[in-house]
């Protein structure tokens, strides 16, 4: 992928994922609130195979589609999508 194309993904997306397996490489950026919210309904029904193919088919921005296509290959990204779905530790205090 030209590294203009990966620039202007940024500017769109913010940040931007690569994900890469035997010289097949695939980019991805982080999922809106409504993807992450139907992501977590699926897996809150034991859909986990679903949810991660609902995220990384929502959140590619282009390359090799093998890791949409192949399930071998979307069920070892499930690592990105750990990374695509990070949340901010929290400090609650009770005043």
């Amino acid at each position: 992928m030209e590294q203009k194309q990966i620039e202007e993904w940024k500017q769109q997306h913010g940040k931007v994922f690569e994900c890469s397996a035997d010289g097949e490489t695939a980019y991805f950026r982080k999922p809106t609130r409504t993807e992450l919210s139907y992501a977590l309904a699926l897996q809150a029904n034991n859909k986990s195979i679903e949810m991660i193919e609902h995220i990384l088919k929502s959140c590619y921005l282009g390359g090799s589609r093998v890791f949409l296509d192949d399930t071998d290959y979307m069920l070892g990204a499930a690592d990105l999508v750990n990374s695509l779905v990070q949340v901010k530790h929290v400090e609650v205090k009770n005043l």
